[in-house]
């Protein structure tokens, strides 16, 4: 449990010691970054709430209920007030950090922010084999903690294992000419190949430093992300699907 803030558990003494909550809310911009903010706030009183929205776990449209103590961060401003709550969301269980805000500008209780409090989204298709999907899940935990060349690095390593998966031969040393033989041997499509080469220019980008060439940015990280769920895709989860089901047959 946690006690509110100033108290101890013990006693109901006034402590100095931070509460998780404070301490959680005072590393939020290091620990978390991008996911949907589109929440809305109801008071339950006037140091409880709620939020609804979309969840940043399931992804679904949720209920967040407060499980702790609410904590109050202290202003020199008597009239703005921020309450932080460690909540759960009522459809997949999992959690979140919700803090709602007032000042004397709105009269109301508003949302302001939320934090996932759990390892990063690195879930990939189920499809792609086990050595390809570890490496691109690593590809997504470093995206998470915002490591733009390493997430370009494992993209390239997971389409490299993809490729040899695929039957590129091992004469083939360079991803390039892996690359161009499964299209030539039409084990990928003209696309595909096209799709392969972005990630393959851009792991190279992140793993040779360059004065020539503009650094891996976040906005890079993600199209090549982006590129690689399109690859794996159409390699391994399309083929998969159509394997499924058969409209031959009445």
């Amino acid at each position: 449990m946690i006690y509110p803030p100033h108290h101890s558990a013990e006693s109901g003494n006034v402590s100095d010691k931070p509460n998780l909550i404070k301490f959680l809310a005072g590393f939020r911009t290091v620990l978390w970054k991008d996911w949907s903010r589109d929440m809305q706030c109801r008071m339950l009183d006037d140091r409880s709430f709620s939020l609804s929205g979309t969840c940043p776990h399931c992804h679904s449209k949720a209920v967040f209920l407060p499980v702790t103590n609410p904590h109050e961060e202290e202003f020199d401003n008597i009239f703005h007030r921020e309450l932080y709550a460690g909540m759960q969301c009522q459809g997949c269980g999992d959690f979140v950090l919700g803090c709602v805000v007032k000042s004397a500008e709105y009269g109301t209780w508003e949302y302001k922010l939320h934090y996932p409090l759990r390892m990063p989204d690195d879930r990939v298709a189920d499809e792609i084999p086990s050595h390809i999907a570890s490496d691109f899940r690593e590809a997504l935990r470093c995206r998470w903690v915002n490591a733009y060349n390493a997430t370009a690095e494992m993209c390239r390593r997971a389409l490299e294992a993809s490729c040899v998966g695929l039957g590129a031969p091992a004469k083939a040393k360079q991803l390039i000419n892996k690359i161009d033989w499964l299209e030539e041997q039409r084990k990928i499509t003209p696309f595909l190949r096209d799709v392969a080469h972005k990630i393959r220019l851009g792991g190279n980008r992140g793993a040779h430093p360059s004065e020539d060439e503009p650094p891996i940015t976040d906005e890079h990280a993600d199209a090549i992300i982006k590129f690689t769920r399109e690859f794996f895709h159409h390699v391994y989860v399309v083929p998969s699907e159509l394997q499924k089901y058969d409209f031959s047959k009445s």
